[in-house]
């Protein structure tokens, strides 16, 4: 059973090779290093699986029992619990997609039953040459990263400080202690509590930053326009969504979203529109780590071009 690497080498580098170019569903499932080969990849992304399954479970026992007494429904709104979601349902598609790639690459030759129908849902799209499904599964996994940064960004650089602010009740001393101590009040109250927020605004981005680097070898888009249009639209979608959530549940998703909270009609706006621009400006972001990986794979691989049907 073949288990190189998509951009495969010799000496654990991605060696001199005139490939044609491949669907993103290929790329996504396999490295474009070769120290990372199909059966360790598919290791690393069952292991990663693993985590982010156990993390979410842990994750959601602290945010329904210990933290808030408000309305459970608020986490279906809750953007840190839909970017973490989206990155756990990437890498079930990613795991599926690289251990039937290496193990059942061709389901068909299954003798029928539960274990066909198993492989069949796990294994890579049958039109791979498809540019609508390709488009679908890119703009995915670009909303998936985006989403991620974003809401680590979000959180580290908007909302921890004006929560703060906001629990320290008018006593400076609590903000000189967290200042001295930065993370006191995360370490000090329990291993879930820091768990949880952990995972929510910081694990889930290294994890998709590894991803990018390491683990798919997707590459930047030869047209951004369409990408950037459709990401900022998903953004003013999930805006659309927070509102349908607070009508529902009473509680904003972001304290931004609440004019009692920042003063006026027009902050509200002001923050929203940053929301939204805020979701190109982590696109190009990310498209940085992918020319990082390019960069330090192109010495030994030489692509050339092809229609991806070819």
């Amino acid at each position: 059973m073949d288990s190189t690497p998509l951009l495969a080498g010799s000496n654990g580098l991605a060696g001199p090779a005139l490939l044609q170019d491949h669907p993103v569903f290929l790329r996504a499932s396999h490295s474009p290093w070769c120290f990372i080969p199909q059966n360790v990849l598919v290791f690393f992304r069952g292991l990663i699986l693993a985590y982010l399954i156990a993390a979410a479970i842990l994750v959601l026992n602290y945010e329904t029992t210990q933290a808030t007494t408000e309305t459970n429904v608020r986490l279906f709104f809750d953007f840190a619990i839909i970017s973490g979601a989206l990155v756990l349902l990437y890498f079930l598609i990613t795991f599926s997609w690289t251990f039937t790639h290496l193990y059942y690459p061709d389901a068909d030759e299954i003798d029928g039953g539960i274990e066909w129908w198993v492989v069949s849902l796990m294994s890579l799209p049958r039109n791979l040459a498809s540019l609508r499904k390709q488009f679908y599964f890119t703009l995915f996994y670009f909303t998936t990263v985006v989403f991620s940064f974003m809401n680590t960004a979000i959180y580290w650089f908007i909302t921890r400080p004006h929560d703060l602010v906001n629990d320290d009740d008018g006593n400076d001393g609590r903000l000189l202690a967290v200042a001295a101590a930065p993370f006191s009040d995360l370490f000090g109250q329990g291993w879930l509590k820091a768990f949880a927020i952990v995972n929510l605004y910081g694990i889930t981005s290294i994890i998709m930053v590894i991803e990018i680097l390491f683990l798919n070898s997707i590459k930047r888009p030869f047209t951004i326009g369409a990408y950037l249009f459709a990401l900022v639209v998903l953004a003013g979608l999930y805006l659309g969504w927070a509102i349908i959530g607070h009508a529902a549940t009473g509680v904003y998703p972001f304290f931004w979203l609440d004019e009692a909270e920042v003063g006026s009609q027009e902050a509200v706006t002001a923050y929203c529109i940053g929301f939204v621009l805020l979701a190109p400006i982590m696109f190009i972001f990310m498209q940085g780590f992918v020319g990082v990986r390019e960069t330090l794979v192109r010495p030994h691989v030489i692509i050339q071009e092809a229609p991806l049907g070819a």
